[in-house]
């Protein structure tokens, strides 16, 4: 399923970009502004963390896509998985986390693009992402975390931009769940969307991006930052 609008725009900006923004205004760490670019410029990293996490949300969407509860006698399951820049992996993961998070979407549609146009005083910006699971009117995006304390994502920027996406496009939603693991336990983290209140601190925060992007313009490579994405050809 795709959710989507077409019109012209000044910025392309995904959602977790905004959350990577976020991160780099809360850091006192001197690499921060670079991290913040590579992030930008899409520059490859892969940690075996972040692979784990991907490993486990396809195996969820592949088990909720065939209905199909996993069984071990060991309570574990090894699971192979490819990373893009071709590293192998193995991990292994509880089937009773695996089967709880299926029976939890059973009937949920997985990895749902959207996109919604937001106006700013910089121009029209396009927002887009995808969604981990969209179900009964309720947005769910699956995190894996080596340690969960709540609240994990208060300064998350996808409970607002998803929700924003698919109202822009008709679709009435109003609730987001952070469905969190540590791989032994599963955590919810809940938001309540409200166009009033969210919608000037999405503006206020995409803005403030706006003026990051401004100032480093020559430290980035990647234009599709600046819906250029047609000149990289």
């Amino acid at each position: 399923m795709t959710f989507f609008l077409t019109m012209m725009v000044q910025y392309k900006i995904y959602a977790t970009l905004l959350d990577a923004f976020q991160r780099y205004l809360h850091s006192d760490s001197e690499e921060a502004v670079q991290e913040l670019l590579d992030k930008i410029n899409r520059v490859p990293y892969e940690n075996e963390a972040a692979e784990k996490g991907t490993a486990f949300n396809n195996l969820v969407d592949q088990c909720i896509k065939e209905n199909l509860l996993l069984s071990s006698d060991s309570g574990v399951i090894s699971h192979p998985h490819t990373s893009r820049t071709g590293e192998q992996y193995v991990f292994e993961f509880k089937t009773s986390i695996i089967n709880e998070m299926v029976c939890k979407f059973k009937g949920a549609v997985s990895q749902v693009y959207c996109e919604g146009v937001l106006p700013t005083r910089y121009g029209d910006v396009l927002l887009y992402g995808f969604i981990d699971e969209l179900l009964g009117g309720v947005v769910y995006d699956i995190k894996t975390t080596g340690r969960y304390e709540f609240p994990k994502f208060l300064h998350a920027w996808q409970h607002v931009v998803y929700p924003y996406c698919l109202v822009a496009n008709g679709v009435d939603v109003d609730t987001f769940e952070y469905t969190v693991t540590d791989f032994s336990n599963v955590y919810r983290e809940e938001y309540f969307y409200r166009a009033d209140r969210d919608v000037p601190r999405l503006v206020a925060i995409v803005e403030r991006f706006i003026e990051f992007l401004q100032a480093r313009v020559l430290d980035i490579t990647d234009k599709k930052v600046f819906a250029m994405e047609e000149e990289m050809v």
